[in-house]
């Protein structure tokens, strides 16, 4: 309840226009539509490989209007190309940079990382 009050507060209080849950973990998904303001969208793009059942509420969707996507994020195209580029992103980055983490009230220097390709992925912790 404090994560969802926190990231709340760090969005006007409202709630997020588009929360993206790229993190992979089943929690994580209910969580998630806490965030969103009403009418607001989620996408849900984690890699879960059937990684669980997770709890969620119905009503936080349909009672806030939420559109929720969810997307595999990539074709068997696309995964030709990563395995081809393997080689050279895995000189570039250490693997176990691959993911960095920020706290919540660091949201705004998380996504800039992103954006300027200074880390992989980036994830938020309270």
């Amino acid at each position: 309840a404090d994560v969802l009050r926190r990231a709340r507060a760090a969005v006007g209080g409202d709630g997020a226009d588009l929360v993206i849950e790229c993190a992979g973990v089943p929690a994580a998904v209910g969580q998630g539509l806490g965030l969103a303001r009403r009418g607001g969208s989620y996408l849900v793009i984690g890699q879960y490989t059937d990684a669980g059942d997770t709890t969620l509420n119905p009503h936080q969707i349909v009672h806030r209007q939420l559109d929720v996507v969810g997307s595999w994020a990539f074709t068997g195209a696309h995964l030709v190309e990563y395995v081809r580029l393997l080689p050279a992103l895995t000189g570039r980055f250490g693997l176990a940079g691959l993911v960095t983490p920020f706290p919540l009230e660091r949201h705004a220097d998380a996504l800039d990382a992103v954006a300027d390709g200074s880390v992989i992925k980036a994830v938020l912790t309270s």
